[in-house]
């Protein structure tokens, strides 16, 4: 062992390996900026990540053997060595990435014996995919606005037991007003297609939305709203209420009241909750932009516990992810569990904050499976 770590040193084994560190974690860093910037697909970070864990490999063994002949310094033919390997190691990941596909919605169909397509399942009907709102404002900096409203929508949808709907995560990559829609039904397994376009002029705002039969591409329900921007919390419970009333679905008591909840009524604050919605959107870097607009939202309105329930769950991804691992980010984690507890007691919301800081900031693993268990249970 002695005679190992000898010739480690002699080689500068840990020098090599120390530098490339910091080049790859500096490239990955600008990459990182430039993908948030340019809104850039995950695939490019990955690939990018990968690629420099195969350039890793390849410079400790260029290490190793420029130390045997007692050099440091690198020629032509060793870059044209690492740029084949991280030629070679790309196109492996392009192809395992293609192959792959990271945002492929979950098969809810059990498989058939081995090498047989899996076997074709019912979609239940009252199955639902909220699309993403258009954006009619003429400033179309308005578009995370749009954005915000459809995610409140789902979420409300979410709230009744009765629908299944698709998460904003798997219906991001489509565009707001598709053309084939029955192929977009079948791929995300919904039986109805919810679109919708928000218009925002000053204090004032229009809503357009409609129930899509994914299948026949026939309306079942459509509605224009034209109210106030203060009365935009109204507009979404209706939507809600009227979706599950065209598609039958009963709703228990304790749903109606979550459907029908304003979470705040203050407009300054909700708006820099919807900002938040936006940027949870984008890869990771973005989520420390969430996460100050949420904190802005519960500072202008330390009511909103739905802001609380986000600012936790995005403080806690940072946390996690080594992009905040303070003793304040995890005091910000504890206080907002603790503050949706007392505004929301025994909601889904609560649960759910509870779940993120044991599991992420405490790595409480089985205090969090437990949490979120109970969040499930009220948040089907």
């Amino acid at each position: 062992m002695a005679d190992l770590l000898q010739r480690l040193r002699q080689r500068k084994l840990g020098q090599w390996a120390l530098a490339y560190a910091a080049a790859a974690w500096l490239l990955l860093q600008v990459l990182g900026l430039a993908a948030d910037s340019y809104e850039w697909p995950r695939t490019v970070m990955r690939l990018a990540f990968g690629v420099v864990v195969v350039g890793f490999a390849a410079a400790l063994v260029l290490a190793w053997y420029h130390g045997e002949r007692g050099e440091q310094k690198v020629g032509g033919t060793e870059l044209l060595i690492i740029a084949l390997l991280l030629a070679v190691g790309g196109g492996v990941l392009w192809r395992i990435e293609r192959t792959v596909p990271v945002d492929a919605p979950a098969v809810d169909s059990p498989a058939g014996p081995a090498g047989a397509p899996a076997r074709p399942t019912a979609i239940p009907a009252k199955s639902i995919a909220v699309l993403p709102f258009a954006n009619l404002s003429s400033d179309k900096d308005n578009a995370y606005f749009a954005d915000g409203i459809q995610s409140e929508i789902l979420t409300r949808l979410s709230k009744i037991g009765a629908l299944k709907v698709i998460s904003q995560t798997s219906t991001a990559r489509y565009a707001s007003s598709p053309e084939n829609l029955p192929e977009i039904g079948r791929q995300l397994g919904v039986a109805h297609i919810v679109e919708g376009s928000v218009q925002k002029i000053g204090d004032s705002v229009r809503i357009n939305v409609q129930l899509i039969e994914a299948s026949t591409d026939a309306h079942v329900w459509a509605e224009i709203y034209d109210r106030k921007l203060v009365d935009v919390f109204g507009i979404q419970s209706e939507v809600a209420a009227a979706i599950a009333n065209a598609l039958q679905a009963t709703l228990t008591p304790a749903e109606q009241e979550a459907v029908a909840t304003t979470p705040t009524t203050n407009a300054a604050a909700y708006d820099a909750y919807l900002r938040g919605l936006n940027f949870t959107l984008r890869p990771i870097e973005s989520l420390v932009r969430a996460r100050d607009r949420f904190a802005e939202a519960v500072r202008l309105d330390p009511g909103f516990a739905e802001a609380w329930t986000r600012l936790a769950e995005t403080q806690s991804l940072l946390y996690f992810n080594f992009v905040e691992r303070t003793p304040a980010a995890l005091a910000l984690m504890q206080q907002s569990a603790e503050t949706v507890a007392r505004l929301r007691p025994d909601s889904g919301e609560a649960w759910l904050a509870l779940g993120y800081y044991r599991y992420r900031g405490l790595r409480d693993y089985p205090g969090g499976k437990a949490a979120f268990e109970q969040a499930l249970a009220r948040r089907p």
